[in-house]
């Protein structure tokens, strides 16, 4: 049986495949001019589902790396605060064994002493240490002031009295993985008995009490040690944020280079389609403009 053709479904057929021409046309240079194949799920559901998964992991990726940065910031501001404590600690510790040195008069001791009292206010002064307005020392109580003060007669510190309190600051660098960024001031400063130790020493020189001077020098050396693994443990932590810091930029460039394969249109082969459908399309306005001339009155 022969399929009769009319005019209407010729004229039909003609405009849909230059219709189609058009489109794809319109599709190849959205390419080119984007640089992307896939700028729209209609074009490539399944790859457009790939390329919001890839986008979302860099965007994990990059907070990740944030808060690597804001974790490498906090403890190298708290260790340098911690290394200024151990410099001064020190110094403390020469003083007293110059004091309590049987060669050495009262008046030396005095002067050891009122030099101690001076270093006892500045270690005081980086153990209320702030950053970026928030207290370092004092746990996650960021906002009060971990160490107060009460005064002798004479204006020196007789006492010190921690208000922090021992909750971990903990920053999240990785799936499942996070970091502690903080130490607290009572354990870096007061279950070994730091100022306790300070203070003591200061007035057992002042009153030429030796033995108890003495006596004070392995308290002095316990808590210089647990002030020097305080930084050990700060520095420890550094070097893991900084090889996850590492694995996290070659994380990235691994998947951006997945994300620019999926969605980076190739332009020459983009231009070569480009070129085919141009021809496809002039090929049907041709031969429909050929059909179209014809009449029956040609053969009248």
């Amino acid at each position: 049986m022969t399929t009769r053709v009319t005019l209407e479904t010729f004229v039909n057929s003609t405009l849909a495949s230059v219709l189609k021409s058009t489109s794809n046309m319109n599709k190849l240079q959205e390419h080119i001019s984007t640089g992307k194949k896939i700028n729209r799920p209609s074009d490539d559901a399944a790859g457009a589902r790939k390329i919001l998964s890839l986008r979302s992991d860099d965007l994990r990726l990059d907070q990740y790396a944030s808060n690597i940065q804001t974790a490498t910031s906090a403890l190298s501001f708290n260790e340098s605060s911690l290394n200024t404590v151990a410099d001064v600690l020190q110094r403390i510790t020469e003083l007293t064994m110059q004091g309590v040195s049987d060669t050495a008069g009262q008046e030396t001791r005095n002067i050891n002493a009122s030099e101690i009292n001076q270093l006892l206010e500045t270690i005081l002064q980086s153990a209320n240490s702030k950053r970026l307005g928030s207290f370092v020392f004092a746990g996650t109580e960021t906002t009060t002031k971990p160490f107060e003060i009460t005064r002798n007669s004479k204006g020196e510190i007789d006492s010190v009295t921690y208000n922090g309190n021992r909750e971990k600051t903990e920053y999240n660098i990785g799936p499942n993985t996070n970091a502690q960024v903080n130490q607290t001031g009572a354990e870096i400063f007061m279950d070994k008995d730091l100022f306790g130790a300070i203070i003591r020493v200061r007035d057992n020189l002042a009153d030429g009490t030796l033995t108890f001077a003495r006596a004070e020098l392995d308290n002095l050396e316990t808590a210089a040690g647990n002030i020097r693994n305080s930084i050990a443990k700060a520095g420890s932590i550094a070097s893991t944020l900084e090889l996850s810091s590492n694995r996290i930029e070659q994380t990235k460039l691994s998947l951006r280079e997945t994300l620019a394969s999926t969605e980076s249109a190739d332009i020459a082969e983009t231009i070569l389609k480009l070129t085919e459908q141009q021809s496809i399309y002039e090929a049907s306005l041709a031969s429909s403009s050929y059909i179209f001339r014809t009449s029956i009155l040609d053969y009248l």
